[in-house]
């Protein structure tokens, strides 16, 4: 059977994943793709891709959680739900830590996608404002974030 990638079901996928990671505290992925990973799925993975993000979300997550403070002021960090946090956890690490280039509107567009899938339109809404001020503000926030090598008191993942 030929392998047709979809960056998209990856992105849901992923998604999936990291919302599992959060609560697994056996960090098996073996077992997640196991259980979860059917074949008529599993031909549109882009598993390099998977993977680089993953390992990119987990090593800068307390950076992400900075940007999350810094744009979204009002909602406490550590208790705003993953449905929230996820989709712009995957965007900004594509928009400001992934080697390969994706244009910035696929990736805010997609994790707006996502963000309706797994819950409301307030999600979408925080979801859409911070993605945005991150893009407005890439070039400052990217010197900002090299600068600063903040560490977070808490994580959102299962370590």
């Amino acid at each position: 059977m030929n392998k047709i990638i979809s960056r998209k079901k990856t992105r849901k996928y992923l998604f999936q994943k990291l919302f599992s990671s959060a609560y697994n505290k056996n960090d098996d992925n073996i077992s997640f793709d196991d259980a979860f990973l059917i074949d008529s799925i599993k031909n549109h993975i882009d598993e390099k891709y998977l993977e680089q993000m993953q390992k990119i979300i987990f090593d800068k997550e307390s950076e992400l959680i900075e940007i999350l403070k810094m744009y979204a002021p009002k909602f406490p960090v550590e208790k705003m739900d993953l449905t929230y946090v996820l989709p712009i956890f995957i965007w900004a690490t594509e928009m400001l830590y992934l080697p390969e280039e994706i244009p910035a509107k696929v990736s805010i567009n997609e994790a707006i996608e996502i963000s309706k899938t797994y819950w409301t339109d307030s999600a979408k809404k925080i979801v859409n404002w911070v993605l945005n001020q991150v893009y407005k503000n890439y070039e400052w926030l990217k010197e900002k974030l090299e600068k600063e090598k903040n560490k977070t008191d808490f994580s959102f993942f299962a370590k």
